[in-house]
């Protein structure tokens, strides 16, 4: 991200408490995708967009104390929070740094740069990649996974769903993230000069009382609700977001809702020796 333009889901404590939720639920899904890119132990690891380390922490945990993890992000906040969690961990094979990621500069090299749910925010992705591709060794890794956000779905669609899909949905919009990043790896990657991406995808899909998708959807709807407001697309009062939860969840069960999460897909690569 460029400094014009900030995060849209924001960095409060509920986003920070929102983002290791999400970290939980993707974290078998992006253990799977650097397993088959390559990532393993005694690597040297960038991982950019960290936000509060969650994708650090799982690659420091794959690269064993022969390896180590650098994590860099644009925000004091979440690298604040990153170290400490570092700390009460007891993690010490990460480090993290601030920095906007057209900016960042090291003398390392790295066996692998990864990164998951950054490249949507970012303005110019391809030329970030390019540049940041630098700092990784001949026969390096290269992988990211990223949303496809206009993936999010419902099937049969319910009113109460459809808002609050087209709410999401418009925000990210306004804030210029690219909706369908996932899908637009491939073509990122080459535009960046790296090799053309092996590539995978997966959908959560959930239905009934248990489903843990419709508290994850509302807490994604929380954190852009500032942003909401802002930019006209509706308030507080007529979202109801305190029940939404609740609502769209009674409503899913009566009817037998099925609901399709945003489309999560991984892009690996190696760099041209």
């Amino acid at each position: 991200m460029t400094k014009s333009q900030e995060y849209p889901l924001g960095y409060s404590e509920d986003e920070a408490r929102r983002l290791a939720e999400q970290a939980a639920l993707l974290e078998e899904l992006t253990a799977d995708l650097f397993r088959r890119a390559g990532i393993e132990r005694g690597m040297q690891v960038l991982d950019i967009g960290c936000g509060v380390g969650d994708v650090s922490f799982l690659a420091a945990s794959m690269v064993g104390t022969e390896g180590r993890v650098l994590g860099v992000d644009r925000s004091p906040s979440s690298v604040e929070t990153a170290r400490l969690r570092a700390s009460s961990r007891g993690v010490q094979n990460v480090s993290f740094e601030k920095s906007e990621l057209a900016a960042f500069e090291t003398d390392r090299k790295f066996d692998a740069m990864i990164g998951r749910l950054v490249l949507l925010y970012v303005p110019e992705p391809a030329a970030v990649l390019r540049r940041l591709s630098r700092h990784v060794t001949p026969g390096g890794i290269v992988v990211f996974q990223e949303f496809d956000i206009s993936q999010l779905s419902q099937s049969p669609p319910s009113e109460v769903f459809e808002q609050m899909r087209k709410r999401i949905q418009t925000a990210f919009t306004a804030s210029g993230t690219e909706l369908d990043m996932g899908t637009k790896l491939y073509s990122t990657f080459l535009l960046a000069g790296l090799q053309a991406p092996s590539m995978n995808a997966v959908t959560p899909v959930g239905c009934g009382p248990k489903w843990y998708g419709y508290d994850y959807m509302v807490g994604v709807l929380r954190s852009l609700l500032p942003l909401i407001e802002r930019s006209g697309i509706a308030n507080a009062s007529e979202i109801g977001i305190e029940t939404l939860a609740k609502r769209l969840q009674d409503d899913a069960i009566a009817n037998r809702r099925v609901n399709f999460l945003p489309r999560v897909v991984g892009a690996w690569t190696r760099i041209g020796q």
